[in-house]
């Protein structure tokens, strides 16, 4: 899916849930549908901020392995071998947080797209209910 559809797949999500009755439990396929798009709707933002609070983390994590980092390089006289196994131990580090950050993103994208998925089937049969 393209980001503006989207983009306009949850604008369209997003209006039919804010519309739920007051009679939330009412027994009819339209209101049964629009819980279910709620849920849906709830469940991708959720799975969104989830996401965000790991790569804060890992963004925290990434920085202070770069203090570190600086700092060890200011502790090294010039003329030692670059070398040290404390640096070595810090870019591998580093480089499995930048592992880490890209199977986040794919599991990211994996879970959201078959959320989007259900949303699109979900408003399809609501419109085809109320055509």
């Amino acid at each position: 899916m393209t980001r503006k559809f989207k983009k306009n797949l949850e604008t369209k999500a997003n209006e039919l849930s804010r519309d739920i009755p007051k009679h939330i439990w009412d027994r009819s396929i339209t209101s049964t549908i629009r819980r279910e798009i709620a849920l849906t709707v709830d469940q991708i933002e959720q799975l969104r901020q989830q996401h965000k609070k790991q790569f804060h983390k890992l963004l925290q994590t990434e920085c202070h392995i770069g203090t570190e980092l600086k700092q060890l390089q200011q502790r090294i006289p010039w003329y030692t071998q670059q070398q040290s196994p404390d640096r070595e131990k810090f870019h591998q580090r580093l480089f499995d947080i930048e592992k880490e950050r890209r199977t986040l993103n794919l599991r990211l994208e994996e879970k959201t797209r078959g959320l989007e998925d259900k949303l699109l089937s979900l408003i399809n049969k609501h419109e085809q209910l109320n055509f």
